[in-house]
């Protein structure tokens, strides 16, 4: 129902770890602190402390910890891993996903996938964040 214009794609992630930490708190229940976000695996959103602190590539995260406390990462395209980790916490409140990962290459995911993210993250009450920052706005064609 609203919009944020943002200049760069690292803040415009930023601001939606923010929004759901927010939320969690705020709509979930989450108790205060205690508010995780759930990354894909080989995620690239940019250089701040809190994208590389999501990082699952060393060369985005070596020598710059500690590291953003919170935040976890399943494998990309593997419904079974996050249906799992959604499952053992309640304070989980986002999770967050490149439809098509295109740091190394292009990654598309199965078919299917972003829709089973959509239901399971539905199911749990968490946010599904698509970081679209690369691919969006048709961008794939």
């Amino acid at each position: 129902d609203r919009l944020l214009p943002m200049n760069t794609g690292v803040e415009a992630c930023e601001t939606a770890v923010k929004l759901a930490r927010k939320w969690g708190y705020q709509v979930k229940g989450i108790e205060e602190n205690k508010a995780k976000v759930i990354f894909a695996e080989n995620n690239f959103w940019g250089r701040s402390i809190a994208a590389v602190s999501s990082s699952s590539d060393p060369e985005s995260y070596s020598n710059f910890g500690p590291f953003l406390p919170g935040f976890e990462s399943v494998p990309y395209n593997d419904l079974a891993a996050l249906a799992k980790a959604l499952e053992s916490d309640a304070n989980i409140c986002a999770f967050m996903v490149e439809p098509i990962q295109g740091e190394a290459g292009v990654v598309v995911p199965d078919e299917g996938y972003l829709k089973g993210v959509r239901e399971l993250c539905s199911k749990h009450n968490v946010l599904f964040i698509a970081d679209e920052v690369q691919t969006g706005l048709g961008r794939t064609g």
